[in-house]
């Protein structure tokens, strides 16, 4: 996840820096920040609704969550503010810009949400991993091509050139490695049951087709135990997972990914320079995944499959023909790794450096330490 990413990067540069997040209370932003130490600050965000009663709630939620941001403004005073879109930004964004506090925006997504679409004016610097999202954005010289921040974690270190892959560093995961061909199967934090289903039937012929093949397939929890059953009577249950832990040595193992299209995911698969077959969540707003696959695919670096086409038969014939298909798959992640910005986490930190008066404030907090507020979203994930 963005924020933590940037967190992490932050600390290491500044170990006396504080940060503080603002979150909706989502269960797998709970999860991602367990543990890590961090101050945690619950607000109440809802999205605009068209009704009357929509519109009602949405004003409630806002009045409530912005008195108490103000209230707890007092305690964290915080020196610049990282929205990472969706509603949870709206409520910090703008108590920073009262405060007169600098804030960056960052928008991870192709199409920018209507919430930072609102508040980029509101922005020091708005930071966009896709050079397409210009088109939605009237931000002049504040706005920067930095791309998504990505976790030190997921390399292993943090690189400045798209790392390549090393199959000898997937023995971690159960096992799997070596130079057989290996299928990373992802539904994003919470498992997809369509990918899942059509693996499922369609896994036999894959295993005949395909010699030696590896999959590791990343399930969610509500699907996890029938996927697990499909795999074991093909004797291959040892890549299967309610949920990847070690993304970075699942990466290093993979060969092609099939993967939802959430702008996090496809950070990290263009980072590590994979070739991908994307089912983009039919649902998710404005159409988000679809347009941030399409960019991929124009690109040579993936193909899309609309959830309405998808079938066992189809995709697995997709599957095969890429996974026999040597030359292919090179071009393909040639393609991919031409898109990647491993880098993102250090230039989002320079663009947050620069805006605090070109670093002397942060420079200053590693003595004194420096207040960090950064508000989450799920979409941000």
């Amino acid at each position: 996840m963005a924020g933590l990413a940037v967190a992490e990067g932050i600390k290491a540069r500044y170990p006396q820096a504080e940060i503080c997040f603002v979150s909706t209370g989502n269960a797998l932003e709970e999860r991602c920040l367990e543990g890590k130490g961090y101050k945690f600050f619950k607000t109440k965000a809802r999205a605009w609704k068209g009704s009357l009663i929509g519109m009602t709630m949405f004003l409630i939620s806002f009045v409530v969550s912005f008195l108490r941001c103000l209230w707890y403004w007092r305690e964290l005073r915080p020196d610049v503010v990282f929205g990472l879109g969706g509603y949870a930004s709206l409520v910090p964004v703008i108590c920073a810009y009262i405060r007169r506090v600098p804030v960056l925006l960052l928008e991870q997504n192709v199409v920018p949400g209507k919430a930072t679409r609102f508040l980029a004016p509101w922005a020091g610097l708005v930071l966009c991993h896709w050079t397409a999202s210009e088109r939605w954005l009237s931000c002049g010289e504040r706005l920067r091509f930095t791309g998504t921040p990505l976790r030190e974690g997921l390399f292993g270190r943090q690189p400045t050139t798209p790392p390549q892959a090393d199959q000898s560093a997937s023995g971690g995961i159960a096992g799997l490695g070596g130079k057989d061909p290996t299928l990373l199967v992802l539904g994003g934090s919470q498992g997809a049951r369509a990918i899942n289903d059509v693996m499922i039937e369609g896994l036999p012929l894959l295993k005949e087709r395909v010699t030696g093949l590896r999959v590791i397939h990343s399930t969610g929890k509500e699907g996890y135990a029938r996927v697990k059953r499909a795999y074991e009577r093909l004797g291959m249950e040892d890549g299967v997972f309610d949920f990847l832990v070690d993304m970075g040595t699942a990466y290093s193992s993979a060969d092609l990914v099939l993967s939802r299209a959430g702008a996090t995911t496809l950070a990290e698969i263009t980072a590590w320079g994979l070739p991908a077959v994307l089912i983009p969540y039919p649902h998710s707003a404005d159409g988000h995944q679809y347009s941030n696959a399409e960019e991929l695919a124009a690109r040579g670096a993936a193909v899309v499959v609309k959830e309405r086409d998808l079938t066992a038969q189809g995709l697995t014939k997709l599957l095969l023909e890429i996974l026999t298909d040597g030359e292919r798959l090179q071009g393909m992640r040639q393609a991919s790794r031409a898109m990647g910005k491993p880098s993102a986490t250090q230039e989002v930190i320079q663009c947050m450096l620069e805006l605090l008066e070109g670093g002397r404030r942060l420079d200053r907090g590693h003595q004194k330490g420096e207040r960090v507020c950064q508000s989450l979203s799920p979409q941000a994930l």
